[in-house]
């Protein structure tokens, strides 16, 4: 019986993608124990070729959306185990990150969602690692929920710019966390990148100060 759900989205990310998903092949939790969903939206490259070639090993979802948020809540309603992990299609995850996530949040009943440090690298190569002390310091990939905070909850806010932070100020109002205190995965952050986008970023943080006020933790990009 499958436990955990991967899900990975991607959008013409043929030189990428086929990375993502060799990384979550490379895990120390029992393949046994995880699915790995690839909602592919509307890509026109060499993508759908890519994940044909892993068909074995994975289950592929096409939608349409040409929306990145809507394409993950899609993912994650279609996902049938109690806990799930989102990986964008050129991120990759260490080797350990299912099973020490799961190994928390399996054997205490009051964690919801497990998340960790990780490794930030740009395009020139330059690599860090970023500090989760403060949670608003995650992404919405590399965290591992029980499926029951979606329902909860409710799933990615579509009208928002940083959706994922909407839900992490959500989550940590409600649930419990566990952190741990190592990184264990890799983000990938570029010239297409939301963040890259400073207008962008700015709007984004006006929606949420709209909805919660100012928010000091928030990060600065």
């Amino acid at each position: 019986m499958k436990l955990v759900t991967i899900i990975i989205r991607t959008h013409n990310q043929e030189g990428l993608v086929s990375k993502a998903i060799k990384s979550v092949l490379n895990q120390t939790l029992s393949r046994d124990k995880f699915d790995i969903l690839v909602v592919n939206d509307s890509s026109t490259d060499n993508t759908s070729k890519i994940l044909e070639r892993h068909k074995k090993d994975i289950i592929v979802m096409n939608v349409n959306n040409k929306n990145y948020v809507k394409t993950l809540n899609d993912g994650i309603r279609n996902t049938k185990t109690d806990f799930l992990i989102l990986l964008d299609g050129d991120d990759t995850f260490e080797p350990s990150i299912l099973e020490k996530m799961f190994n928390v949040i399996e054997n205490d009943e009051n964690v919801s969602f497990v998340y960790s440090d990780y490794y930030e690298t740009d395009e020139k190569g330059n690599k860090k690692i970023v500090n989760t002390d403060n949670i608003l310091n995650c992404l919405a990939g590399g965290i591992m929920f029980k499926k029951q905070i979606f329902d909860d909850l409710g799933y990615y806010d579509e009208n928002l710019v940083f959706p994922e932070y909407d839900l992490l100020i959500k989550l940590k109002q409600k649930y419990k966390g566990r952190r741990i205190h190592e990184p264990l995965f890799n983000y990938f952050r570029h010239s297409k990148s939301i963040t890259a986008d400073k207008d962008l970023v700015e709007r984004g943080k006006k929606q949420l100060f709209k909805k919660y006020g100012e928010i000091k933790e928030l990060r600065d990009y």
